[in-house]
């Protein structure tokens, strides 16, 4: 229809291909600036997946050329990210909602968004008094400038929702390893979505600011020092005799429970070190908005890092002073 649709006027207005910044529109080499980020895995599973949708999708568009002129996966790709940034989920699937997703995000706002799907109706009502001509903003969730920038194609210079992904495995020369992988899947419960879309699996955590160390992620390390069956049989004793949940209460052997911190401290420190490198190599260079985006994402998550070291040093040094 075109012109001629209703939705002209609101559709004329939604941001061009090249105005938009979220991750998925990223070149493998820009991409690379956020390679130490879970952001980054991300992306590219995100934009293998929207390709597989299109070729897809490109039988049925192919078969009516009089409705679809000339679609291409570009074309495609900026629909979706029109929709997957602009977009608000219902009972009935996701919907664009004319001028109210034209309201722009604050992660401290407490603003709140009313929208009544039987009578299609929306509203916003203020956190506190505005001046005239002041903007409002809302919060779109408690999300972190991963998600941001993947979805949203914006970031925050100190988001406190921020996270770290942290991925481990069991050694494969270790020779439990078999033993100890059966046992950590098996204490995996799958996670559901949050604000955040980067879900955890029995092998991967997320650290967050100032919140210390995930007790699951501390049970992993406990395992993973453990050197004998008979090590690994006990903490399933343990278990029985407490809460059922394995490994998530300190170590009988204190030099244990040191290691297994010790452990979780050093793995961190790489990933500080790597953040470190890619942030020097980006500080240097002209400023423009996708290396500020990525200084933010990477910056923000170093802040995450740094919080947990500093908390688990003060933890094996409170158990080292005993």
């Amino acid at each position: 229809m075109g012109e001629k649709s209703n939705w002209a006027p609101y559709i004329s207005r939604l941001p061009l291909r090249e105005d938009m910044h979220c991750s998925i529109f990223w070149s493998d080499e820009e991409l690379e600036m956020i390679r130490p980020s879970c952001a980054y895995a991300e992306t590219h599973k995100q934009k293998e997946s929207i390709e597989r949708n299109f070729l897809g999708l490109k039988l049925v568009f192919d078969k009516f050329p009089h409705l679809f002129q000339d679609p291409t996966l570009e074309g495609f790709t900026h629909a979706y990210g029109l929709v997957r940034s602009r977009g608000w989920e219902s009972s009935k699937g996701v919907s664009l909602i004319p001028f109210l997703d034209f309201l722009n995000h604050d992660g401290n706002s407490e603003a709140r968004v009313i929208v009544c799907e039987h009578d299609e109706h929306s509203e916003v009502t203020a956190d506190r008094d505005y001046a005239k001509g002041e903007e409002v903003l809302i919060r779109y969730g408690k999300i972190s400038n991963a998600s941001l920038l993947l979805c949203l194609g914006f970031t925050l210079s100190n988001n406190k929702y921020d996270f770290v992904k942290l991925e481990l495995d069991v050694p494969k020369d270790d020779q439990l390893c078999s033993q100890k992988s059966g046992i950590l899947q098996g204490l995996h419960t799958p996670s559901m979505k949050a604000d955040d879309m980067f879900v955890c699996s029995w092998n991967s955590f997320k650290i967050k600011q100032g919140k210390g160390i995930p007790r699951t992620l501390r049970a992993f390390a406990r395992i993973l020092v453990c050197d004998s069956q008979q090590q690994l049989d006990d903490l399933r004793e343990k278990s029985t005799q407490i809460d059922g949940w394995l490994a998530r209460f300190p170590l009988e052997n204190k030099e244990k429970e040191i290691a297994a911190h010790q452990f979780l401290h050093s793995t961190i420190s790489e990933l500080v070190e790597e953040h470190n490198e890619h942030i020097k190599l980006l500080e240097p260079c002209t400023p423009n908005i996708k290396r500020q985006l990525a200084l933010d994402l990477l910056q923000g998550e170093l802040r995450v890092m740094k919080s947990a070291l500093d908390w688990l040093e003060n933890y094996c040094l409170a158990l080292s002073d005993d």
